[in-house]
């Protein structure tokens, strides 16, 4: 299973997720048990073929299934899950061993304090997440140690002497990014390893003597992006698996030819910059090649060694041009060939793969029949836009076909299909130049599931009377099509598309009456009159009639109750059925049916207010309803009495922030059309007086993604953003949110400019904040960005004298999971002008590396928090002197695993947070000269020893309220000093595992904390005493401290 659950660093989850799995395996009888909890594998499943692309091994990290058998170690044996650690299961005999032990994060520590005794018999050990700097005092005196995974090594600084590990077959030390040079001799005596996973490194070379491990078999070396020079392959005789995988400075190899690793199975060099590869010779093992993303590679040297190839992918190559021979190893076992997004203008002749993908090839024009290609199962060509031939017989050869995706290229004709008898998918999308498929292309294909013709040229189709397997079948926007088949035989359709044929006469809905299976159901834009009784199609889900202009009924429409979607807009309907029992409905579209009775008396105002009117056919009642769009309602017909020739032509909805007091009547608010009430809003203003609006795509729209947009999601994050204490003052005022689009939605900004605060939520339409434009915002006063996957900055230079404007505003601004966002602002832009701003969140900003520069503080801000900022290193950049920021009172620095300093002064901060940032010096945070302290939390600062140490009482304990301390590995005393914090209220201190003394002093008289009144100590294996009173505790809690008196 290893390799399958992705990177795995937290012991409680990896043991709960492998125990979970390890119940299903056994009740599919994958697995079978033995006496005493054992299991083994079913022999029927040993010998399943694989076809996965990676190959059973998947991306695993240490190939632990693929140790020799000579190893003298026995497995994990027995083992037992507790307290964030899983070690051997001991009963209690006296001759009984700790062999096992996985220790994780803060308790990495134990191995040199609890463990010490043990550690000379340890024969498998795991560290995740250690704050180690070196491996000298761990690694000494472990003799008998052969498994040794150091994952997670943020703080390994150096490695500057080899180690006696003589027994030692597996070694891991990874995410070690800290460490920039292994030791030439560092493996001198590792002989015996058989898999060595080094990953995430930043070392410029590898160590030689890496190449004396002649039994190795696994060797990963992934995402070490450093080093530019493979070592020698075939020293490693014995090796299995070599994946290089993003190393992205390798340019060359230091083998000419790889001759000597006749075992090896994989090699994986995908995302590297290699240009070419040494000779292939004696890889009669090999079964995946992985060259994915290798931008530089220009070739192929000859395969004929290859004998055993399964999987080849070249996909991202994108300067790939010729193979070096016409045929790719024993082409007949080649599985999986992937050529997608390569310059290949033609295909090696003598390839016979399973799998073969060629998408968005822009230099493949024509596609010639090769004889040797007979296997083929999955042929994916999709978006290869410059393709506009196909061999006449290319197919004829082809016995297997299964799936067949020529969506978006320019073929005018498809080849006959006639001999395709187990074909599954045909997917031809967006193939506007297709205008011929043969008459009898579909006579044999029993076994076909899925056809897409969407959007093709075609004018006649073969029949489809022999499809009686076809669940999926969409002709969308085939607008030259003259006739439709005949559909009477679908009787397993499930899903049809007939949107925007013109061809569809007004009755000619007929063959409807018997698709009981059809859960999808589009008419829209067709010339549909009459339909047929809908009784039996019970189980649809979603119906569009839109734009059916002639269509004044759906007969027994009652009957659809579980439907989703309806969509009647700009048909003629009169009249709806009670809609109180369609509890499912999420999407009611009506726009446009101007015949529609029943919603002349409904004003715009009554369902944008915090309670929505008693809407006619019970749609007030549709508690799942996330979209509603409105036929014509009285203020509507009014204001298209007037001129609305300068309204925007956009797909929008508007929809209200419900309060308090209507939020929980499982009613969501309701969206209308924005059309709509911009039309409203040129004839009544007043709607804009105060309001909590949100404006969002279409949810029939998609995005450039193809997804399409749902607004429900949202609805689950509406109410977080006025959670935020800052951002809560705007509930009573005027609030807006954009969210979901690739482009402004046109007309937003005539109710963006009278805004208060400002939510632009999951949008790609700007890299920059000021692009928008200072006339959109020229009120605003609070900002949150969240999801807005393009921005790469907030105030862009150039746009100074827009950006100033918007700073005599501007109090709050929010950016949230910005993942391009590398600068708050650009250039040598000034924050001078941003007066009024007091608060600043960052938050998952994985590209920033630091906040602001000395020249550009906001020198009126009150509160700064960044949180999960990935690489941020510092929150200033660093000058001398420190620069003085006057007025900052709240810093909340919140997991930020390279943040190394602050970089100045804070002489009014009243609460600090710095918690998991455990490269922080607590030298950085120098929390002692601050008088103002009321709030101090810190967390996994690994060189903490005390707060403070002194003879007298520092100031920054004068007024600290709350005290919480978590996770720090060298922490001895939390207090030196002769005289009490007396205004601490609470103390909260846990996992600090060499804390012996909360309170240290010399004085003979009482020491007493005065008003503490919440004392919590967890998990402080060496806490002795506490060292105070405290009269004000009711009920302290004291839990995992074994030797506290």
């Amino acid at each position: 299973m290893e390799g399958y659950f992705g990177h795995v660093d937290c012991i409680e989850k990896a043991y709960e997720k492998g125990h979970s799995v390890f119940m299903e395996l056994v009740d599919f009888q994958v697995l079978k048990k033995l006496e005493g909890g054992f299991v083994i594998m079913d022999s029927a499943i040993i010998d399943l073929d694989d076809s996965d692309r990676y190959g059973f091994g998947g991306t695993a990290s240490l190939g632990l299934a693929d140790l020799s058998e000579d190893v003298d170690w026995e497995g994990f044996g027995r083992i037992t899950h507790k307290d964030g650690m899983i070690k051997s299961l001991c009963t209690g005999k006296k001759d009984q061993k700790l062999s096992t032990l996985f220790l994780n994060g803060n308790r990495c520590g134990e191995i040199k304090d609890n463990f010490f005794g043990s550690k000379k018999e340890l024969q498998v050990l795991a560290l995740f997440n250690p704050t180690l700097k070196s491996l000298t005092q761990l690694l000494s005196d472990m003799r008998e140690l052969r498994v040794l995974v150091l994952r997670g090594c943020h703080f390994l600084e150096k490695i500057n002497e080899k180690f006696e590990l003589q027994r030692l077959t597996v070694l891991e030390i990874s995410n070690a990014s800290s460490l920039q040079e292994i030791p030439d001799d560092f493996f001198d005596h590792m002989l015996q390893l058989q898999s060595l996973h080094i990953s995430e490194l930043k070392v410029d070379h590898l160590p030689s003597s890496l190449e004396k491990l002649k039994e190795l078999r696994w060797l990963i070396l992934r995402d070490c992006s450093c080093f530019k020079t493979l070592i020698s392959l075939n020293s490693f005789s014995k090796l299995l698996v070599c994946d290089v995988s993003g190393a992205k400075s390798l340019t060359t190899f230091r083998d000419k030819a790889f001759k000597d690793i006749p075992k090896l199975q994989t090699l994986d060099l995908s995302r590297t910059s290699i240009k070419s590869l040494p000779k292939l010779i004696k890889l009669g093992d090999l079964t995946h090649f992985s060259l994915s993303g290798c931008k530089s590679l220009d070739r192929l040297p000859r395969t004929e060694s290859l004998t055993t190839l399964q999987t080849l992918d070249l996909s991202g190559a994108r300067n790939f041009k010729e193979f070096h021979e016409q045929s790719l190893g024993n082409s007949g076992g080649l599985k999986i060939l992937d050529l997608s997004e390569t310059p290949l203008e033609k295909l090696p002749s003598k390839i016979n793969p399973r799998h073969l993908f060629l998408k968005h090839c822009s230099q493949l024009k024509k596609l010639p029949c090769l004889e040797a290609l007979k296997d083929l199962e999955v042929l994916d060509l999709s978006g290869s836009k410059s393709l506009v031939e196909i061999e006449d017989q290319f197919f004829s050869r082809l016995r297997s076909l299964q799936i067949l995706n020529l969506s978006e290229t320019s073929i005018k004709t498809l080849p006959s299909l006639a001999n395709q008898n187990n074909i599954r998918q045909l997917l031809l999308s967006g193939c506007i130049a297709l205008k011929v498929i043969e008459d009898k292309s579909f006579e044999h294909m029993s076994f076909l599931q899925h056809l897409d013709l969407s959007e093709t040229s075609v004018e006649y189709l073969p029949s489809l009377l022999n499809l009686s397997n076809l669940s999926v079948l969409s002709l969308k926007n085939c607008t030259n099509l003259i006739a439709i088949p005949l559909l009477e035989s679908l009787t397993n359709l499930e899903e049809l598309n007939l949107c925007g044929i013109s061809t569809l006469t007004k009755n000619g809905a007929g063959f409807l009456e018997h698709r009981s299976h059809l859960r999808i159901l589009d008419l829209s834009e067709t010339q549909l009159e009459e339909l047929p009784s809908m009784s039996n199609l019970k189980k649809l889900r979603q119906l569009s009639l839109r734009g059916c202009q002639g269509l004044q009924k759906v007969l027994n429409l009652e009957e659809l109750t579980r439907l989703e979607v309806l969509d009647l807009s700009r048909t003629a309907v009169t009249h709806l059925p009670p809609l109180h029992n369609f509890s499912n409905l999420k999407q009611l579209l009506l726009g446009g049916c101007s015949k529609l009775e029943g919603f002349l008396d409904v004003e715009m105002h009554d369902l944008l207010g915090p309670t929505a009117k008693e809407l006619p056919y019970g749609i007030s009642k549709l508690t799942h309803l996330e979209c509603l769009d409105l036929p014509n309602m009285k203020t509507i017909e009014e204001a298209e009495s007037r001129n609305t020739k300068s309204l925007p032509e956009e797909d929008w909805g508007i929809s209200s922030f419900l309060d308090e007091t209507h939020r929980d009547n499982g009613k969501p608010p309701i969206s209308v059309n924005g059309i709509q009430f911009l039309q409203v809003l040129k004839k009544n203003p007043s709607l804009l007086t105060r309001f909590h609006f949100c404006v969002h795509p279409s949810t029939k729209g998609q995005n450039k993604n193809g997804d399409t947009y749902s607004y429900g999601n949202d609805l689950i994050f509406r109410d977080t953003h006025f959670q935020t204490v800052e951002f809560g003052r705007f509930k009573d005022q005027r609030a807006l949110e954009i969210s979901g689009f690739d482009r402004f939605p046109k007309g937003a900004e005539d109710i963006l400019g009278t805004v208060d605060c400002v939510f632009f939520i999951n949008n790609t339409f700007n890299k920059w904040l000021s692009d928008i434009g200072v006339s959109t915002l020229k009120a605003i006063k609070g900002c949150w960005i969240e999801r807005c996957t393009e921005m790469e900055g907030v105030f862009h230079a150039g746009k100074e004298e827009d950006i100033a404007k918007l700073g005599e505003t501007l109090e709050i601004l929010g950016v949230s999971n910005a993942i391009n966002l590398y600068s708050v602002h650009s250039g040598n832009l000034l924050w001078q002008g941003f007066e009024n701003l007091k608060s600043l969140y960052l938050d998952c900003c994985p590209k920033l590396s630091t906040v602001f520069s000395s020249s550009q503080l906001p020198k009126n801000l009150k509160v700064l928090q960044v949180k999960f900022c990935d690489k941020l290193e510092s929150v200033f950049e660093q000058t001398s002197p420190e620069p003085k920021w006057p007025e900052l009172e709240t810093l909340c620095l919140w997991e930020l695993p390279e943040l190394k300093s602050i970089g100045c002064t804070l002489p009014s901060l009243q609460t600090l947070k710095a918690w998991e940032c455990p490269k922080l010096q607590y030298s950085e945070i120098n929390v002692s000269l601050v008088e103002s302290l009321q709030t101090l939390w810190i967390s996994n600062v690994v060189d903490l020893k005390s707060v403070y140490s002194g003879s007298q009482q520092p100031e920054s304990l004068r007024n600290l309220v709350t005290l919480v301390l978590q996770s720090c590995p060298m922490l001895e005393n939390v207090l030196s000093s002769p005289l009490p914090p007396q205004s601490l209220k609470t103390l909260k201190i846990k996992s600090c595992n060499k804390l012996k003394t909360v309170f240290e002093h010399d004085t003979s008289s009482d020491y007493v904390l005065q008003k503490l009144e919440t004392l919590d100590l967890q998990e402080l294996p060496k806490l002795e005493k506490i060292g105070g009173k405290f009269p004000s505790v009711e009920k302290p809690i004291i839990m995992g401290c074994p030797k506290c008196r």
